[in-house]
């Protein structure tokens, strides 16, 4: 059962609340009456309520509520189609005068639980309807059990009393066979969180989801903090009903996926979340444990805004990216690796000015293995770090042989930029080569502003002081690259290929590449179109003004040895016929 200690107050004795994001749902079911339920919630948009707030939320209309924040549908149990009459879950409301003021009353839910809340109602009147706004304040606890010990923080229970309170349910001799969903839950970009604003404010962020967790769970349920940012939580079920591991899912993303307000900072909240049913996945505790965290990495790896469950599929990955990740570490000692590289091409001179190096993989019995499999495997275990040295060692020292005009990009992964010493890194590559500063460039996409930000930004500034230049890849597919340009100088931005590619037959993607070429020019950095694959696109990007090009149209990724006899390496014009190639992705 889970630990439930009274909510935080303010110092007016009002219930602390949370701020809320507005998501819009689809309206369902009909009023009585002529008019339909979709024509009322047209009047009264969803994105008025507040899915993640503290309280219940809802609007009336004669006797039916036809919209309902998600904390009022999951305490009631059930969806807003089958919501029954105000009168049988709040019995009085309609007697309760409109005056929003708050009045005391008896929440019932179809489960047959009673408890006493708090509620208001506001008179709303659109286009001649008379209906009314209700907002209920649920208690601060629904059950006085204290049977687990509280964690500091969060007031949930700690891993040990978890795995003791599970066990104990598993294992306590009952006829009925138990069931439930167990979940683990670990809020998204929390370090971020932690750097950004501070240990207190951090703290009071776990705070919010321990609130939010004792309000929306029932006595049965059991929750703890199991260290950090990761949460557990065990929620029964009758076994013969295992479909309301569903509701139970929907409940935990939506305590997850919020936004709180603390101290004036706004803060949104996601979670990445795994489950595993018991016991139609497994009987025992600790299998469950496992499962529910391998669906918790692949929640990760996908970066998925729902729950994902385990299925055994998981297991098998597991043993594959393990044999993968022995592989990619016996590929470090035995040189598996080497570099291809592709022109960046000037379109005012024709000439190369720069290569981009590409990692490869020859894999002894697999043969080349894409960077799309390994990359993310190597970021898990951390070996990104000597692979992402490794590339920018042997990227700089093949190119320091090439003439001085030309320049070598190197991709850096976020994951590398966090945990290596970047800074460090570039120095000693440079003096181990004998490349200048200057003929290097690191391309980072927007992720490397997700987890210490200042940190980045300021190792980003020390290595940008050395002359190295600092070029921002897939621009354009984020939500905050333009915030991003603001926050630091870029040298260059490369434009994402999928605008080169859609712009001859989509306006909007051709009015974001003219768009992006403006920007770059106002702001006195180089843009750079990536995907260039056909010579109508080439000639288009010409009309943008757009200076430097790089697809298959100017040449494949290929050793540089290749490379050396491209016309550019000279003074001689690089762009014929025969380097032009169908479509497919160059990197």
């Amino acid at each position: 059962m889970i630990v439930h200690i009274p909510q935080r107050t303010s110092q007016e004795g009002t219930p602390h609340r949370v701020d809320a994001t507005f998501p819009k749902t689809a309206p369902r079911g009909r009023v009585p009456g002529s008019t339909s339920r979709e024509n009322i919630t047209a009047l009264f948009p969803i994105h008025h309520l507040a899915d993640a707030s503290s309280e219940g939320l809802a609007i009336l209309y004669q006797d039916r509520i036809i919209e309902a924040n998600r904390p009022l549908l999951s305490c009631i149990g059930t969806d807003l189609q089958n919501f029954p009459s105000i009168r049988d879950i709040l019995p009085g409301v309609r007697k309760t005068p409109p005056d929003n003021s708050y009045h005391p009353g008896v929440l019932r839910t179809l489960e047959g639980r009673s408890f006493q809340v708090a509620f208001r109602l506001t008179p709303l009147r659109r286009n001649d309807l008379d209906c009314l706004a209700l907002a209920i304040t649920f208690p601060p606890c629904l059950s006085a059990s204290h049977s687990l010990p509280p964690e500091s923080v969060t007031g949930l229970c700690g891993r040990e009393e978890f795995e003791k309170g599970m066990s104990a349910f598993l294992g306590n001799g009952t006829t009925r066979q138990p069931a439930g969903i167990l979940l683990h839950a670990n809020i998204n970009r929390f370090r971020t969180i932690n750097e950004r604003y501070g240990t207190r404010i951090a703290d009071s962020v776990l705070n919010e989801i321990g609130q939010r967790l004792r309000a929306f769970l029932t006595e049965e349920c059991m929750a703890a903090r199991l260290g950090g940012d990761d949460f557990g939580i065990f929620c029964p079920f009758p076994y013969e009903h295992p479909i309301q591991a569903t509701r139970w899912a929907q409940i935990i993303r939506d305590i997850f996926h919020t936004t709180v307000s603390i101290d004036g900072h706004r803060i949104h909240l996601t979670a990445s979340i795994g489950c595993c049913l018991i016991p139609f996945d497994t009987y025992h505790f600790e299998t469950a444990c496992h499962y529910a965290e391998l669906a918790l990495n692949e929640a990760r790896r996908l970066q998925s805004p729902d729950w994902i469950r385990f299925t055994p599929l998981m297991q098998a990955d597991v043993h594959h990216r393990s044999k993968l990740e022995h592989d990619l570490q016996r590929a470090l000692e035995t040189n598996q690796f080497f570099l291809e590289f592709q022109p960046l091409i000037c379109l005012r001179t024709n000439r190369i000015k720069c290569v981009e190096a590409l990692l490869r993989w020859q894999h002894p019995t697999r043969g080349v293995i894409s960077p799309n499999e390994f990359i993310p495997i190597a970021e898990e275990s951390g070996l990104i770090v000597p692979i992402g040295r490794w590339v920018l060692l042997e990227a700089c020292a093949q190119v320091s042989r090439l003439p001085s005009h030309v320049r070598v990009a190197v991709n850096i992964s976020a994951v590398q930029f966090l945990h290596d010493d970047m800074y460090a890194a570039v120095i000693q590559t440079l003096f181990q080569t004998g490349l200048a500063a200057e003929r290097l460039e690191l391309e980072l996409t927007e992720s490397i502003f997700l987890d210490a930000v200042q940190r980045n930004l300021e190792t980003m500034t020390k290595i940008r002081a050395l002359g190295v230049k600092i070029v921002m890849d897939d621009f354009g597919i984020g939500f905050s690259s333009l915030n991003y340009l603001r926050s630091f100088p870029f040298d260059r931005i490369k434009i994402d290929r999928s605008f080169i590619r859609d712009m001859l037959n989509d306006p909007q993607a051709q009015s974001i590449v003219s768009a992006i070429m403006t920007l770059g020019h106002a702001m006195s950095m180089e843009v750079i179109a990536e995907g260039v694959e056909t010579a109508a696109q080439l000639e288009m990007l010409r009309h943008t003004s757009c200076s430097t090009a790089q697809g298959f149209l100017m040449g494949r990724p290929a050793p540089l040895a290749n490379l050396s006899a491209y016309p550019g390496m000279t003074d001689t014009p690089v762009i014929s016929g025969k380097n032009s190639g169908t479509s497919a992705s160059a990197s």
